[in-house]
């Protein structure tokens, strides 16, 4: 993807995330929430939000957490925003760069591209910034990283959660 395909692909990211309102204050104190991509097939759908979420009360490592994202979501109005099959390879710290997880997926994660992959990147972000430590992510599938990506260290302060502009948040 080039340059200006990038900056197109961020400019759709900030409009699909900006609906998403404070979620993560939503986030109770018997576990995690695990973040999945809003159904918008739904007939009230609308203009809502990319991004949702879902409270998680099972194990509070990044491989528990990560196995239940890929499992899908139980909460209606909720979609995967993964390719079927997908399926966790390895998670685990960065020896060399503190605070950095690294999550290797199957091959079916490569498949991905544009708005999808931002998407289902930043499902993965937000559920593992919960983890104790987590300040950057770094996704591969089958350990390779996606060419077109404008940088490979993913972190929760990208991802646009309110819209500013309209006073949400």
């Amino acid at each position: 993807m080039n340059r200006g395909g990038r900056a197109v692909a961020l400019v759709l990211l900030l409009l699909l995330l900006v609906s998403c309102g404070g979620r993560q204050e939503e986030q109770s104190q018997e576990g995690s929430l695990l973040w999945f991509a809003v159904d918008d097939r739904q007939p009230d759908y609308g203009h809502g939000p990319a991004l949702g979420s879902q409270p998680w009360s099972g194990g509070e490592s990044p491989e528990e957490l990560l196995t239940a994202l890929l499992a899908g979501p139980t909460q209606e109005g909720l979609r995967s925003p993964f390719p079927r099959g997908v399926t966790l390879r390895q998670c685990q710290w960065d020896e060399e760069r503190p605070g950095v997880l690294l999550v290797n997926l199957s091959e079916q994660y490569g498949a991905l591209a544009d708005v999808s992959l931002t998407l289902a990147d930043y499902c993965i972000v937000l559920t593992l910034s919960q983890v104790e430590g987590v300040e950057e992510v770094e996704i591969s599938a089958e350990g390779h990283h996606v060419d077109y990506r404008s940088h490979q260290l993913l972190c929760v302060q990208e991802a646009v959660l309110w819209d500013e502009l309209a006073g949400e948040g």
